[in-house]
Formats: structure tokens, sequence, C-alpha cells
């Protein structure tokens, strides 16, 4: 079984003021995102690739595309030889304050052990789009990051962890190998097919299997105290029962209010 953590940006010294309100929940202190790097000392941590028997203990992945990824997060991986995967939002990038430009990412997807991914273009909800609106979004932004890095973009984040049967058919049908959710769960071998050769220029994917989900993952925010962060990193089942059924509970306000208005009222509360 796996864990495979979501965080966004990060900070240093309670400097927020490059992290919009909404997303400061989100947001991890440099402090903080150290002592969660050193609580995996113990674990296999690592990407999902065929080079590998079975899946590693831990995988790290970032939303969004902030800056702080690059200038942050990935020396700080790199000092300790892990990997993680950056999912990015392509209409972000050379266009909004705080995030990656054409230069940065660039160099982030040159840091050893590193996979950028898609985050699509614009952060829209895939449960939104229309089909011709998914459509773009997904093939946009793989070819605008596979141009920009010079590797193919095979990894895909649901904004927001939305998504319905649809986008997930085309996001396989535009070149995805691997989709990633924000559904809580641990993972296990059974969604991927270990035996596979990936295509000589995809050195990070392994298939998934076609008929399962997006890979669950588990938000890291801002407040996930160590103790917290441990049992998550540990598979605690009653942490992982809890939190399953808090999130059920979300989403079926969120199905009830529609994403918009959902959303909105997020917002209202993440700024006070």
């Amino acid at each position: 079984m796996s864990v495979v953590l979501m965080y966004h940006a990060l900070f240093t010294d309670d400097e927020t003021s490059g992290i919009s309100a909404e997303d400061r929940p989100y947001a991890v202190s440099r402090t903080q995102f150290a002592h969660q790097l050193d609580a995996l000392c113990d674990k296999k941590v690592g990407l999902i690739n065929s080079s590998m028997s079975d899946l590693p203990d831990i995988v790290v992945t970032f939303d969004d595309g902030h800056a702080s990824n690059l200038s942050i997060a990935a020396p700080m991986l790199e000092e300790r030889n892990l990997s993680a995967y950056f999912f990015i939002t392509s209409g972000y990038i050379d266009n909004r304050a705080g995030f990656m430009s054409s230069s940065e990412l660039r160099e982030l997807g040159q840091v050893s052990g590193m996979c950028i991914g898609s985050h699509g273009v614009s952060h829209r909800y895939f449960d939104d789009l229309s089909e011709s609106d998914a459509r773009a979004e997904l093939e946009q932004s793989r070819r605008v990051l596979t141009e920009q890095t010079g590797s193919a973009t095979c990894s895909f984040s649901f904004p927001g962890g939305r998504y319905n049967q649809k986008s997930i058919s085309l996001a396989q049908a535009a070149g995805y190998r691997q989709l990633f959710g924000s559904d809580i769960n641990t993972i296990d071998a059974s969604a991927f097919n270990l035996s596979i050769d990936p295509e000589p220029h995809d050195k990070w994917s392994l298939q998934q299997q076609s008929s399962h989900q997006p890979i669950e993952r588990i938000a890291i925010r801002r407040n996930t105290q160590i103790d917290e962060y441990i049992r998550i990193v540990d598979q605690d089942p009653a942490y992982f029962r809890r939190k399953k059924r808090q999130s059920r509970v979300k989403a079926t306000i969120r199905r009830a209010l529609g994403n918009r208005l959902y959303h909105g009222i997020y917002k209202s509360i993440s700024a006070k």
C-alpha cells in the first residue's frame, strides 16, 4: 500500500504575500516541509514508474505550479534524493504573479527526479466543462508543457479533484497515462500494470489500468501538524476512515450547491 501526498505552495518565515488568500490554507512553511521530509527517512519515496516491482511507500505531488515549487521544494527534495510530481497549470506560466515562468519551469524539469505533469490550462473544474473545452484543456496543456520541458507530459492532476467519466476518457485519449484526483485513500498495485515497458520517451510513467479511477491523494495543509502527518505516512487505518467520512460529507454538500457556489463559500471563508 502507498500514500500519495498532495502539496501546493510553500513559504518561508511566515511570508505568504505571494500566495492568494484562498490558497493559504494549503500552503506549507519551509520548516514544516523540512520536518515532514525528515519523517520520511525510513520510507521508500518515489514516482510510479516501471523501474520498480512494486509501488513506493510514499509519492509526493504538487499542484498548480507556484514558484516556490522550484525555489523551495525542489532543492529540499534533491538534497534528500527524493522525487516528486509537479502538476503545472499551463495558463499560469509567465501570466500569474507568484507562479513559475517558462525559464523556471524548464529549470525544474532539469532537476533530477522531478516529473512535470499537467494541471490543465485554466484550473477550471472538469466536471463543469463541455467535452470540447475539456479536450482543449487537456491537449493544449500537454502540448505547452511538452514543448517547454522537452519531455513528454504523460501525467495529469484534475484541478480541485473534480472530474467525471467523460473527462477520464478524454484524458486517456489525449495521451495521459496516469491520472490523479483528490479523493482520499491509500493506493495499491492493483491499480497499475506493473509489467509493461513504457514508451522510450516516457521514463516516468507507468500505465494506469483504464478501468480504475484517478489515483487517490491526501492534501497536506498549513495546519497539518507533525503527529497527524506521521499518521498519514504510516497509513493509520482509523485516520483514513475518518478523513474519508469527512470527504464524503463535503462531496455531498458540493454536489448540492454546485462547484461555483461551493468554491465561492470556500473563498470567503479562506479570506477571513
